[in-house]
């Protein structure tokens, strides 16, 4: 009987370990590669380290950090460009990753993880398609852009709704999984999401928040949505959801080009009508279907008064180049290289690229956050 009573408790230790750990397994990731669990809280992009290990013969196991649920990053020798985004939950939850293929990256295990995967299989399709327009339009878009033949402008138009119909056909997708679980975790954790990819005023993200049980509100999950909430209402009667406003004074920065050299803000705005501070990456989609548009502006009126400066949150210095190159962006760029723990960003509020300001010389904000048409019209406007 003690036997047995003793190989109970050994499997029940065994299980116990089992059931909240986090197996991973991966293809093409290089022996002793660092692996890193990290979160990050609102207000603070800096991630933190909850667990970590080093691959082994393409395998790894950690125990489980979580207590309850969380956005989590898988994170490949500090490349946070790289990672892989899952939730971090109570349980066993598996991650399996191929380093030359991350759109096969497949997650589950535990119960939200299993339902991640699921959205993920649905959009990957579009998403698949849509990263595939973008490498094969991007040079047509930046070329259409720029002429004024009427038939190129309709196909400029025509490649910009393609784009949009990709990119809502996502959002329908997360927006249906939104409601099946609008009392759930998960379904706080997608409004998370939405938050932070929100420009604002697309709905009452306060009265949806409220649908969700007490006990939720006060998870982690709610704490931030509440906290992303508390942000917004802060800048009721200005166009979006976070920063400075229009009418304040630009914050001034300093920061480095892609040849080392440092350029301020105020120094760069002396003896011009008017300056465009442009935040944007390499890796943001948005922001290179968005260039085009950009590059047409400052080739409209940077002889009459337009300037810009772009500030990029890259990481990675040669794809940060490559894109400039790449995009035609002529005019001044700067980066810190910090990716989402700019200081620049910061101060500005920045929580979605991409974001633009409109200044004059002396660094008053006249518009934000405006694009194609409806920028070019406004500098037009302010350059009368």
């Amino acid at each position: 009987m003690k036997k047995f009573a003793a190989l109970l408790i050994a499997l029940s230790l065994f299980s116990c370990k089992e059931s909240n750990t986090i197996e991973i397994t991966t293809i093409d990731v290089p022996t002793d590669t660092t692996v890193k669990i990290m979160t990050s809280e609102v207000g603070n992009p800096e991630p933190t380290t909850v667990a970590s290990g080093v691959i082994k013969d393409g395998k790894l196991s950690l125990d489980n950090p979580f207590t309850e649920l969380e956005e989590a990053y898988l994170v490949f020798n500090d490349d946070m460009q790289s990672n892989v985004f899952f939730i971090g939950e109570p349980g066993h939850i598996t991650i399996s990753y191929t380093q030359d293929k991350p759109l096969e990256t497949a997650i589950g295990g535990s119960e939200n993880n299993v339902k991640l995967q699921s959205l993920q299989n649905e959009a990957k399709p579009i998403v698949e398609k849509l990263r595939n327009f973008i490498d094969a339009n991007q040079m047509s878009l930046m070329t259409l852009s720029q002429s004024n033949n009427e038939e190129d402008q309709k196909k400029f138009e025509a490649l910009k709704n393609e784009y949009t119909d990709m990119v809502d056909s996502i959002n329908a997708i997360y927006e249906k999984y939104q409601k099946e679980n609008s009392d759930n975790a998960f379904g706080l954790l997608l409004l998370s999401q939405q938050l932070m990819s929100s420009a604002g005023g697309e709905k009452d993200f306060s009265a949806e928040f409220a649908k969700f049980p007490e006990n939720l509100k006060t998870s982690k999950v709610g704490v931030k949505v509440n906290t992303l909430l508390e942000m917004m209402s802060l800048s009721e009667g200005d166009d979006d959801d976070s920063g400075v406003s229009v009418g304040e004074i630009a914050p001034d920065f300093t920061s480095k080009t892609p040849d080392g050299k440092e350029v301020s803000l105020n120094q760069f705005i002396k003896g011009k009508k008017l300056v465009l501070i442009d935040f944007w990456a390499s890796w943001c989609g948005p922001c290179r279907i968005e260039n085009p548009n950009v590059v047409k502006l400052y080739n409209d009126f940077n002889g009459k008064g337009l300037d810009i400066i772009g500030v990029s949150l890259d990481k990675d210095k040669d794809k940060w180049v490559q894109a400039i190159e790449k995009d035609n962006l002529k005019w001044q760029q700067v980066s810190n290289l910090q990716y989402w723990d700019d200081v620049i960003a910061k101060s500005y509020g920045v929580q979605a690229i991409p974001a633009n300001y409109l200044i004059d010389e002396d660094g008053t904000i006249l518009a934000k956050n405006l694009y194609g048409e409806e920028l070019h019209n406004k500098v037009a406007e302010l350059l009368k």
